[in-house]
């Protein structure tokens, strides 16, 4: 069991993930406790959190592109520590649509909270706009004395 920076019990599932990580990318997240599929949308990832919108939707196993791409979330924006990717059994890419601005509103409000600069977040937004018509980065994920590290693969 790890602590993460927030002094909450963190237990990780995978000693590493191997993700494709795309900006916009749909994902399909499996869990041993549950047999269901679960989808979310990367937003943003970093370090420190990855930043999502979540579904209801759930699946008997992982769903085609078809089948994700025109749900609508019921969280526009969740924060989680980045380390949480690794609690998943699984966490599989199923496709990658460029994100929008208004695909961003939820995580533009929770940095507006923080009181992020306006200029700030409109080049954040600019840029994960940007990303998410970049090809999908190959990473190795994995704890180090509890530290998240994170390598490109090939």
């Amino acid at each position: 069991m790890l602590i993460n920076q927030h002094s909450r019990p963190l237990t990780c599932r995978l000693i590493e993930a191997l993700i494709d990580l795309a900006w916009g990318g749909f994902y399909a997240c499996t869990s041993a406790d549950k047999p269901e599929v679960s989808i979310i949308r990367l937003l943003d990832f970093n370090l420190d959190a990855y930043h999502a919108a979540l579904f209801d939707e759930s699946f008997e196993e992982i769903p085609h592109a078809t089948d994700v791409e025109t749900l609508s979330p019921f969280v526009g924006h969740v924060p989680v520590d980045a380390r949480g990717l690794l609690n998943n059994e699984a966490i599989v890419l199923i496709c990658r649509k460029p994100l929008t601005r208004s695909c961003l509103e939820g995580y533009m409000y929770y940095l507006e909270e923080f009181e992020v600069p306006e200029d700030e977040r409109e080049e954040l937004m600019n840029s994960l706009i940007d990303f998410s018509k970049d090809d999908p980065l190959k990473l190795r994920l994995y704890l180090s004395n509890g530290v998240l590290q994170i390598e490109e693969r090939d």
